[in-house]
């Protein structure tokens, strides 16, 4: 009789099958699909009446009332330059306000930290142990980390050489002689030497001053450059996403100072650090989880603008943001700070400080993922300027 044909069934293979088999595998087949509906409904009431992760049933619109959204970290990059393990600088860079604006952070290497100098932590340890130090010192975590010798600065600067600068103290040698003078071009094989040089017995703080000026010419003519790659390396990471962002607006370069002993350590002042950290970094990753109170930002007037401008405020003050949106409904007249937890209390109040108006209350919710909610209204907007 030969095989049958591909693909078709065996005659013997069904004249195996019991009689029930041949009736009742259609039928099942029928009550799965006629299933189908039941469990699509199930599944969905399931996953939008969970409060983990971003609600299925929220408005997708951020103009919309209702609207909220977990906060994204506000990047930066910390950049470390080293030969070895001798550590010659390290630099945080920021992107705030939409990545196209921020800032560039410098430390001293003589900084102290509770494990020793960040030059010490660096031949101890490391990325690891200069990460953990800026993160004791600085109360965040920078989200990328990228090293650079001298070979690698020279490559992030080809493209614009030579780096003509004002140097505020000129370099000198272990001799009294002048490796760089107050006006300098640097080649791009000069930069690593130049940021890495130190004049005996001079002050690391007065050191840094050198570097502030070479941030602010470089990435002045990077800013102006034409050049296809004027910063080589991928554009959504590292060095050649945030220089690109930075000189794309305005940006702050300050040192990360302190009181110098005598010795030569910088020993930094937790209070100026900390109003320089939350001034650029509104969203911080937090070093110590708890160390600041989790805070659900919520527009009650509708101007989407004036969401930033709270944001900022309360990062002063030391929220840690991480939900963001809209009220339920607009046409708030009076903001409103719910603590959710009474050892909340006290930063509440903080928080009404910061942003010079508003009413605390104690409110209680199921969703403990954060600890207040700062809802504003048209008292804040009038306080600022945004609304008549």
């Amino acid at each position: 009789m030969g095989e049958p044909a591909p693909g078709a069934e065996s005659p013997a293979l069904m004249r195996g099958l019991p009689r029930w088999w041949r009736w009742g595998w259609p039928l099942l087949l029928l009550g799965l699909a006629a299933a189908v509906p039941l469990l699509v409904w199930l599944g969905w009431s399931a996953i939008s009446g969970s409060s983990d992760g971003t609600e299925v049933g929220a408005p997708l619109d951020p103009a919309a009332p209702g609207y909220e959204a977990f906060v994204e970290p506000t990047p930066t990059l910390m950049l470390i330059h080293a030969n070895g393990d001798r550590l010659h600088g390290v630099t945080l860079l920021v992107l705030t306000d939409n990545g196209v604006e921020g800032a560039v952070l410098i430390m001293a290497t003589e900084t102290r930290t509770s494990s020793g100098l960040l030059s010490d932590r660096w031949a101890e340890s490391g990325i690891t142990g200069v990460a953990d130090s800026v993160a004791e010192l600085l109360g965040i975590r920078p989200s990328e980390s990228q090293v650079v010798g001298d070979d690698g600065w020279a490559a992030l600067v080809t493209a614009v050489e030579p780096v003509a600068l004002i140097s505020p103290v000129p370099l000198m040698g272990p001799d009294g002689e002048t490796l760089f003078g107050n006006g300098v071009a640097l080649a791009a094989s000069d930069v690593g030497p130049y940021l890495a040089g130190r004049t005996p017995g001079e002050s690391p703080l007065v050191g840094l001053s050198r570097h502030v000026s070479f941030w602010q010419a470089w990435l002045w003519q990077v800013a102006e450059s034409t050049a296809p790659n004027v910063i080589p390396g991928e554009t959504d990471r590292g060095m050649g996403r945030f220089a690109r962002s930075l000189v794309a607006g305005e940006f702050l370069i300050a040192t990360v100072g302190g009181s110098v002993t005598d010795s030569g350590e910088v020993v930094l002042r937790p209070d100026t650090t900390a109003h320089l950290v939350r001034e650029v970094i509104p969203f911080p990753i937090s070093a110590v989880d708890g160390s600041q109170p989790n805070v659900r930002l919520l527009n009650g007037v509708g101007d989407l603008g004036l969401t930033a401008t709270a944001a900022r405020e309360l990062s002063r003050a030391g929220a840690r943001i991480t939900r963001i949106g809209n009220a339920d409904e607009f046409g708030w007249e009076t903001t409103t700070i719910a603590y959710h937890d009474t050892g909340f209390a006290p930063h509440a109040e903080a928080l009404r400080d910061a942003l010079g108006t508003g009413t605390v209350i104690a409110e209680e919710l199921p969703d403990i993922s954060f600890d207040i909610t700062v809802t504003f209204g048209a008292d804040f907007s009038q306080l600022v300027g945004g609304d008549g």
